[in-house]
């Protein structure tokens, strides 16, 4: 499944999801560009095979600074083939505790670039005949969890993929979502360490209601976007892949 010749953009890049996500689009061979709030530079040099590498530091709740960045992709690049919009933030609410500021921060981070780096890349993906759009949705929106704002934004991701799969179905452009069970990252790390049950507690918990009993890692993820960006997945779109060991089997 090689990517030779495309170029990918990658948001919440500089680690976790995001990072596995641009290491195997590097090794099958596309350009990446790796997007974080954080300098993701330190990120890049470690990336291995592949084509062109560039880091893009960027606060993707803030258009101007998407806005900035697409920039950036169209002249170094000409377009961007692949975008893969992985980046989010995930606060605990709940409807005693949310603030109208925060909900808004939650929508502007984790929904609204969608939609904005789409209306900037889609013209090229258009004009080649191809292009694969990528979003991380979650597997929490058929549990019984109570994350307000995060769970209606990642509800929204997933009615906007398949709003966004509607519109380009004729124009050779994929669009799905990857919707993740639980996995080790930093993100989640750092949020157990902050508050709530011990991460060991959270991951014994999940893992007794999988199908395939151990922990989900990031190359699970990375593994399902090589497939669903490839020429081998042209005819799957407006699609929400689970990819969590089964967690989600019995979610209605």
């Amino acid at each position: 499944m090689s990517l030779d010749g495309k170029t990918a953009v990658v948001t919440g890049a500089a680690r976790g999801i995001g990072y596995a996500y641009c290491q195997r689009l590097a090794a099958d061979g596309a350009n990446v560009v790796a997007v974080d709030i954080d300098d993701p530079g330190d990120a890049v040099k470690k990336l291995t095979g592949g084509g062109d590498k560039l880091g893009l530091a960027c606060d993707i709740g803030d258009p101007s600074q998407v806005e900035a960045v697409t920039a950036a992709v169209l002249d170094r690049y000409g377009r961007c083939d692949i975008l893969v919009n992985n980046a989010a933030i995930f606060p605990l609410t709940d409807i005693d505790h949310v603030t109208i500021e925060l909900w808004r921060e939650v929508q502007a981070v984790n929904v609204e670039p969608i939609l904005l780096f789409a209306r900037a890349f889609v013209p090229g993906m258009r004009a080649a005949g191809w292009g694969r759009i990528v979003n991380t949705g979650s597997g929490i929106t058929l549990l019984q969890n109570r994350d307000l704002a995060y769970l209606t934004s990642k509800g929204t991701v997933h009615a906007l993929t398949r709003a966004l799969a509607n519109e380009f179905g004729e124009d050779g452009i994929t669009v799905n979502a990857i919707a993740p069970g639980l996995v080790p990252t930093e993100g989640f790390l750092t949020r157990v360490r902050t508050g709530g049950p011990a991460a060991d507690e959270v991951f014994a918990r999940v893992t007794a209601l999988q199908t395939i009993r151990r922990r989900s890692v990031p190359a699970d993820l990375a593994d399902a976007l090589a497939f669903l960006v490839s020429d081998e997945a042209g005819f799957i779109t407006g699609q929400i892949l689970h990819v969590d060991g089964g967690l989600t089997r019995t979610g209605a």
